[in-house]
C-alpha cells in the first residue's frame, strides 16, 4: 500500500511531467523525525495550501511548508515563502530510498535565488504542529458543514423546483470547497447563498386574490380557445397566436397584460365576420405599460439592494434602472408606439411596420443579452423577471400591429 504522505509513483510521474512541460506544479512538504518518513505531495490542480492541510493530518509529520516546484534537467527547484529547514536533506534521502536518486532537490526563495538551507535559522520554519490548531480547524469545518446542511434544507423549504435548480450548484460548490480544505472560500460562498435565501424568504407570498384572478383569466382564456378552434384556419391562426401570448402572460404571473390581451382577443372574436377590426392604439400602450410596471417592481427592489452596497459603480448601475438594462431598445420602442398612435391611414400602416421592426429587435435583445440574464439571476436572490413579462407583451403588441 503506497505511503499517503509520499506516494512514490505519483511523485515520480508528476516530476517527469513538470520536466517535460516546464510547468510549475503546487507542492507541500512534511518534515518527519526520520527522512524515510518525510512527506511530499504534488498535484496538478490542488493548491499547495490545500496539500499542506492534507499533509498535516499524516502521522509522523512534524512541520510543513508549501509552494511550487519545477524540474529542470534533474534538479527539482522548490520555491516556498516559508521553507522548512531540513527539506533538502530529507528529500535527498527519500528520493534515494525510493529509487529516484537522479532527482536533486534545490531550495529557492520567492525571488528565485538558491537558498542554502543550513543558513536558515531553526526558528524560521513553521512551529511544531499541536493538537489545538487542528482542533480549531476541525471545529471550523464542522460549523461550515452545518451551515451548508441548513442552506440545503432552506432551499427545499422554498417549495420552488426552479429556484432549487438555480441554488443547488451553489450548495455543491460550497461543499466542494469545504472538501478541498478551502474554508475561507467555502465561508464566502455559503454567505452569499445565505443572503440570497434570506431575501427569498422575506418576499411576500402571492396574495390569494392574485391566484383567484389567475384562475378566472385561465377559465376565460379556455373559453376563447374553444371559440378559435371552431373558426376557419385562415381566421383562427392570428387569433391563436394572440391566445398563446395571453397564456404566456398567465404562466409568468403577468396578470395585468394577460387581462389586456384577453380583452383584445375577445373584441377580435366578437367582431362581425368579414370585417377588419382595429384594436385601439391605447390597448397596445396599456399592454406595454402593464408589463413595464411588473418588471419595474423587481428592478426597484434590485436597485435598492445595489445601493445598499455603498459602492459607486453599483450605485451607477442602480441609477440606470430598466432603461439602462435594456440599452436603447426601450427608447426606440416607445418612439415607434407614439408614432403609430398618432398616425392615420397609410401612415398608420407604415408606423405599424416600424413598430413590428422595433418589437423584433427588442425580442432578440431579450433573448441574447447577458445583462438581462444577470438581472434575473442576481446574487441577491431578488425575483426580478424581465424576459417573460416583456416577451409576452411584445407578442401581443405584434398581433395588434399586424392588424393595423
Amino acid at each position: 500500500m503506497p505511503d499517503q504522505a509520499f506516494d512514490a509513483d505519483a511523485v515520480l510521474k508528476l516530476l517527469k511531467k513538470s520536466k517535460a512541460s516546464g510547468n510549475e506544479l503546487p507542492f507541500a512538504f512534511g518534515l518527519a523525525g526520520k527522512p524515510e518518513n518525510c512527506g511530499l505531495m504534488i498535484d496538478l490542480r490542488k493548491p499547495g495550501k490545500v496539500l499542506r492541510g492534507d499533509l498535516k493530518k499524516m502521522p509522523g509529520i512534524k512541520k510543513t511548508c508549501f509552494g511550487t516546484l519545477r524540474v529542470e534537467e534533474n534538479e527539482v527547484f522548490l520555491q516556498t515563502e516559508k521553507p522548512v529547514k531540513g527539506i533538502v536533506k530529507q528529500l535527498k534521502k527519500r528520493f534515494k530510498a525510493e529509487g529516484m536518486v537522479k532527482f536533486k532537490p534545490v531550495l529557492v526563495g520567492p525571488d528565485g535565488s538558491i537558498i542554502d538551507e543550513d543558513s536558515l535559522p531553526d526558528d524560521d520554519a513553521e512551529e511544531l504542529e499541536t493538537s489545538a490548531p487542528a482542533q480549531a480547524e476541525d471545529g471550523a469545518a464542522a460549523a461550515l458543514k452545518q451551515r451548508i446542511a441548513a442552506a440545503a434544507e432552506a432551499v427545499k423549504a422554498l417549495g420552488n423546483p426552479e429556484l432549487a435548480g438555480k441554488l443547488a450548484p451553489e450548495i455543491k460548490a460550497s461543499a466542494k470547497l469545504l472538501g478541498q480544505g478551502d474554508h475561507d472560500g467555502c465561508a464566502a460562498r455559503i454567505a452569499r447563498l445565505e443572503a440570497a435565501l434570506a431575501k427569498l424568504q422575506s418576499q411576500p407570498k402571492p396574495a390569494p386574490a392574485d391566484a383567484e384572478q389567475a384562475a378566472k383569466l385561465s377559465k376565460l382564456l379556455a373559453a376563447q380557445a374553444a371559440r378559435i378552434k371552431a373558426l376557419p384556419p385562415e381566421q383562427a391562426a392570428p387569433l391563436a397566436e394572440q391566445a398563446r401570448a395571453v397564456a404566456a402572460s398567465l404562466k409568468s404571473g403577468a396578470l395585468p397584460q394577460a387581462a389586456e390581451g384577453l380583452k383584445a382577443l375577445i373584441r377580435a372574436l366578437d367582431a362581425p365576420a368579414g370585417t377588419e377590426t382595429e384594436t385601439p392604439q391605447a390597448d397596445v400602450m396599456e399592454i406595454w405599460q402593464a408589463a413595464k410596471e411588473q418588471v419595474d417592481g423587481g428592478i426597484s427592489e434590485l436597485q435598492a439592494a445595489l445601493r445598499s452596497q455603498n459602492h459607486p459603480v453599483l450605485a451607477q448601475i442602480a441609477d440606470a434602472g430598466l432603461a439602462g438594462a435594456t440599452d436603447g431598445n426601450q427608447t426606440a420602442l416607445m418612439k415607434a408606439l407614439f408614432e403609430m398612435k398618432s398616425a392615420t391611414g397609410e401612415a398608420r400602416k407604415a408606423a405599424a411596420q416600424a413598430l413590428l421592426a422595433q418589437i423584433a429587435a427588442y425580442l432578440k435583445f431579450l433573448k441574447d443579452d447577458p445583462v438581462i440574464a444577470l438581472v434575473e439571476d442576481n446574487p441577491f436572490g431578488i425575483s426580478a423577471p424581465v424576459k417573460a413579462p416583456l416577451t409576452s407583451a411584445l407578442r401581443q403588441m405584434a398581433e395588434i400591429a399586424k392588424a393595423a
